[in-house]
């Protein structure tokens, strides 16, 4: 994994911990990425972290597991 991506996943974390949830849409706004990275730096957290988060069909978004 390259630090681009890296600082991706970290980042992450924090917005799990500091907001409860995160959306592709955070990850394209702030790295300025596509729609498919977004979905794959997603998909590489949850690979990495089974338990972190899971995906709220109704919020459409990533939350948090406490």
């Amino acid at each position: 994994m390259n630090w681009f991506a890296q600082h991706r996943q970290e980042w992450i974390a924090d917005m799990l911990a500091v907001y409860g949830f995160i959306n592709r849409d955070h990850l394209q706004r702030k790295f300025r990425i596509s729609q498919p990275q977004a979905s794959a730096d997603l998909q590489a957290f949850t690979r990495r972290f089974p338990k972190a988060m899971h995906y709220d069909l109704s919020r459409k978004c990533y939350v948090a597991d406490v």
